[in-house]
This record gives structure tokens, sequence and C-alpha cells, in this order.
């Protein structure tokens, strides 16, 4: 599979401006470091400002009114400035007896790996979300680290389950991306999902559980949480009865069947996420 072909052009950069800066994705940050890329009006307590922008708004406003050159409060701009940011994951990992689970968590560790050994100097880090034993909800497996040793325990400790509360699942990874990103503002939340598609656990008792997906999909858009969903469709199954490219599309995240994505192209694909 070809990455770049699969997503064309080069993204452009992402649109909100956090707190701080990493290696790893390129975002607007609001410190003054990185390349100076546009204006925008000053905040108050901004310190950033951007004189060429502001000598222009005021040289246009002045102009209109016959005046010589006056600098006022409406004119002043602030610099915008890009740098690479960091990512915050949450891999949702569907460990229902659905799947030839064994295979799956092998592929999903050397994902996860391969996640990790690229995050070394990047500030990265990875979470990971379960659904539980006997019991038909989901769980946080392993909080927000950078460890590859610790990630590499609790993959081999995840436990199989007999239900597919994939809502759920969603439902906990996005409260854990909203906690983590409200303590380190500065990270990219992501949450990647990896199952075949198949819930059978609605979020409330009588309620659809494939709404409940595409509801928790809609709810990671509109907190601003990019979503990759790796399809793990068994070659058996019509991909017709998977509800992953739905959910990516409710997202605004980025559909793939698992089988044919590699370490390198999933990397590739985190990049370039819109």
């Amino acid at each position: 599979m070809d990455a770049t072909g699969l997503f064309g052009p080069r993204r452009r950069a992402d649109r909100h401006e956090r707190g701080a800066i990493g290696r790893r994705d390129r975002s607007l940050v609001a410190l003054r470091r990185g390349k100076h890329s546009r204006h925008r009006l000053l905040r108050p307590g901004d310190a950033d400002v951007a004189v060429d922008a502001t000598l222009r708004a005021a040289a246009v406003r002045s102009g209109r009114r016959g005046h010589d050159l006056e600098i006022g409060a409406e004119d002043l701009r602030r610099r915008v400035r890009e740098h690479r940011v960091p990512f915050e994951l949450c891999v949702v990992v569907d460990n229902s007896y659905s799947l030839h689970a064994d295979r799956l968590v092998e592929k999903v560790k050397g994902l996860v790996f391969a996640l990790l050994e690229d995050a070394v100097g990047r500030r990265d880090r990875i979470s990971l979300v379960a659904f539980k034993s006997g019991v038909p909800e989901a769980a946080v497996a392993l909080r927000p680290t950078s460890s590859l040793r610790l990630a590499a325990a609790r993959l081999g400790e995840i436990p199989l389950s007999g239900r597919t509360p994939l809502p759920h699942g969603l439902y906990v990874a996005r409260r854990l991306l909203r906690q983590e990103i409200a303590k380190r503002p500065n990270a990219r939340p992501v949450a990647v999902v990896v199952s075949d598609g198949l819930p059978n656990v609605p979020l409330r008792r009588g309620g659809d559980a494939l709404a409940d997906v595409l509801g928790e999909g809609r709810a990671l858009r509109r907190a601003g949480i990019s979503c990759v969903v790796l399809d793990a469709t068994p070659p058996d199954q019509p991909a017709a009865q998977s509800c992953g490219a739905a959910l990516a599309d409710v997202a605004g995240g980025v559909h793939l069947p698992l089988a044919d994505v590699a370490e390198n192209v999933f990397l590739d694909t985190l990049v370039r996420l819109p």
C-alpha cells in the first residue's frame, strides 16, 4: 500500500494553536518559537506582535480616513507560528472472540512497538483501551506512556472478551484523551480503533450498538480528536458488514484494512492525518 497515493497532496497544518512544541506533527503553537506563518488579531496578554502586519493594517485604516499613519488597538496583530507537536495516541483494541484475537494482538503489538520506538525524543505517548473479560464494557488497559516495556507487558495481559462493547470503548478513549489533553495541551490527540466493526453491546440497555458507535465517532470529531480505523474484518466476512468505514467517515478520519497496514505505512498515515 502506498500511503502517499492514498492521501494525495500533503495536508495543511493542524489549525489548533497548541501550548508547546514537540518533534512530530506540524501544528500552530502559542509560543514565541517556530516559523512565523501568518498573523491574527492581538489578544490581551499577547507579546509576539507582528509589526509588519500591524503597520499594513494601520496604513489601510488611516488611508481610508485620509489621515497620517496612526496605529490603534484595532490594528494590532500577533504572529502565528508553526512547529512540530507530539501525538497523544489511544488505541482501542477489539479483543473479543469475534476476532482471531491472538493474531490481532500480535499485529497491534507490532504497531505499538513501532510507534514507541519512533517516539524516542518526540514526546509521543500511547495508551490502550480494551474490553473487559466477563463484563460487557471497556476499560483503560494502559495509561498514557512512552515505555516499550510497560506497553509490552500490558498487551500480553489483555484477556479475551465474549462481547464487543465498541461504543463504550470509543467513549472511554474519548474521555481519556480529553483528560490528557487538558493536562498536556501541546499534544495532538488521535484515537486508533482496531476492530472488525461488529459491535453488539449498546451504551444503554435496549439501545442500538451501531448507532452508538457512529454517535461516538461524531463526538470524537466534535472534540477535535483525530481518528484512524484499522479494520480487522476477517477474509471470510463480507466487508459490508463492518461499520469501520462508516465510523471513519463520521469521525472525519481514515479507514484502512489492518491486513494491509505495515508499521511504516501506519506511521506515515498518522503524519498525514487531516
